[in-house]
């Protein structure tokens, strides 16, 4: 299974938007390693499933943040992360998605 990363905690996320909001500098987002679109990904469905969490955060977006005629205000990043502390992230055997594929052989 290829390795999806940073794992991070949803303690950990809080911790830097605290910072942020707090004026306390800026925590930046790591950027993700992804395997959404890889022949051995876990989740087959992933990349798909991506698409479409985009598409409905976009529609909430534009129905809560209103645009103009020289277009939208803002723009949204989104990263999704595995969460460090999920058991399945943490799986030390290469076929923890149960493929036997051997992908990481």
């Amino acid at each position: 299974m290829p390795e999806i990363y940073p794992k991070v905690t949803r303690a950990k996320l809080k911790q830097s938007a605290r910072k942020t909001r707090s004026g306390k500098g800026r925590a930046s987002l790591p950027g993700v390693k992804t395997d959404a679109k890889h022949a051995n990904a876990t989740d087959k469905c992933g990349y798909t499933a991506n698409r479409e969490l985009a598409r409905l955060i976009n529609k909430a977006m534009r129905s809560a943040k209103k645009s103009d005629k020289a277009g939208q205000h803002f723009v949204l990043g989104w990263r999704l992360y595995p969460n460090k502390n999920h058991p399945r992230w943490n799986d030390k055997d290469v076929h923890s998605c149960g493929c036997g594929c051997g992908c990481s052989a």
